[in-house]
């Protein structure tokens, strides 16, 4: 007994020591997690690896590892392991899902833990190694970024490398041979040309001229260049994209400025008599400019101080309004003297006679004097049975009973 208690290397003055892995600091918790996700059926060796790495920055490791045995119960450091044993057991319980913990709960040793877990979740599966080769096979990109894609991939290469390891040279010394670099290259050849084939069409260029390399870069090498690519594709989409706004914009300029003419014009007509202004706001986005006015905004075909303005044209400026007014009456009086000859026009040709012809007619009659006379004027005219054109006017032909 007393050679085992020599034997044991560690003593009571080392746990002391803050650097010892036996020491346990102020805040080191038994409610503590330190893994995130907690262990599941489908995550064993991603937890199993993060737990690792905290289990080491405690200085830890070596309960689970079983560096660190356990000291005879009546050593003076025994005390000292268990507290660090039951703080790492509890760490390895607060990481699993409850129902794991519930399987594992009795157990005295975090080493014991962590044997189990590893038999029950680490064991190389057949069929989980197949699941993962078709996943990464059937992986594309979609309408995921590089960066996405190759984090998912990335992530179906760790899990299949830990299933399926490299081999690992074992001879003394090591062969020479370069075999096992040799199934590192063709590894990362796989890993390349799967990558770049789950890409999208748009990287077609860059896949080809990759792939006929004699001797494929890194996989990191490679989602380098591909990143660079998407960063230079998606600067030419912006590019695109401001130019066909600027492009849309100019052209609804373009037609806003010849829409709203009319409207442009009115709103510079109260400052200068019917011509648009150059410091018009609105005509900032037009170069037209009228010859027979000289103002900017429209051309001459458009000037209203050259054709006239319209009727109905509101002016801000009052002095300008009876242009429009004189314009508007002058048009209603021409249309009414036109109706009226086209009446008088049709009244006159109603009765077989034109214009010029009624009045001659009436320039013929004598005009009324007394009642007899009248009454002789209108028996002379009765007794015409004809009136016919001559040289000199209309003879009247009297019947032959008259005469």
């Amino acid at each position: 007994m007393a050679a085992e208690l020599a034997a044991y290397p560690f003593t009571v003055q080392d746990a002391q020591t803050p650097s010892h892995t036996f020491y346990i600091h102020p805040n080191e918790s038994p409610s503590t997690v330190l893994v995130s996700p907690s262990l599941s059926e489908g995550n064993y060796h991603n937890w199993a690896r993060a737990m690792k790495m905290s289990l080491l920055t405690k200085n830890k490791l070596g309960f689970v590892d079983g560096s660190i045995a356990e000291p005879p119960q009546d050593h003076p450091v025994s005390p000292f392991w268990q507290r660090c044993n039951m703080l790492v057991l509890s760490w390895l319980i607060k990481s699993m899902s409850v129902e794991i913990a519930q399987s594992i709960l009795w157990r005295d040793k975090a080493i014991d833990v962590w044997k189990e877990l590893s038999e029950r979740f680490s064991q190389a599966d057949l069929f989980r190694i197949s699941e993962l080769q078709e996943e990464i096979f059937s992986l594309k990109q979609g309408d995921n970024s590089v960066s996405k894609f190759y984090t998912s991939m990335k992530i179906l290469w760790d899990e299949l490398d830990v299933l399926n390891p490299l081999p690992v040279c074992t001879c003394n010394p090591r062969c020479s041979c370069g075999a096992i670099k040799n199934i590192e290259d063709e590894r990362n050849k796989n890993q390349v040309v799967r990558f770049l084939r789950g890409l999208n069409d748009q990287y077609s260029g860059v896949r080809s001229q990759l792939m006929l390399l004699d001797t494929l870069p890194n996989v990191n090498r490679v989602f380098a260049l591909i990143a660079q690519q998407e960063r230079q594709f998606a600067a030419e989409n912006v590019s695109g994209s401001r130019a066909l706004m600027a492009s849309r914009e100019n052209s609804n300029d373009n037609r806003g400025s010849s829409s709203d003419h009319s409207r442009n014009y009115h709103s510079n007509s109260g400052n200068s008599g019917g011509c648009s202004s150059s410091s018009s706001g609105n005509n900032r986005y037009t170069t037209k400019k009228c010859s027979y006015c000289g103002k900017m905004g429209h051309t001459i075909e458009d000037c209203y101080k050259k054709h006239g303005f319209p009727p109905g044209f509101k002016f801000k400026n009052p002095k300008y309004a009876g242009k429009s007014a004189n314009l508007a009456h002058t048009t209603d009086e021409d249309q009414e003297s036109t109706s009226q000859e086209n009446a008088s026009g049709q009244e006159a040709t109603r009765f077989g006679f034109t214009a010029d012809q009624y009045h001659h007619l009436l320039a013929l009659l004598p005009a009324p004097e007394t009642k007899s006379s009248t009454s002789q004027h209108g028996a002379s005219v009765n007794s015409c049975a004809q009136v016919l054109p001559t040289k000199n006017g209309y003879q009247c032909l009297e019947d032959d009973w008259h005469s």
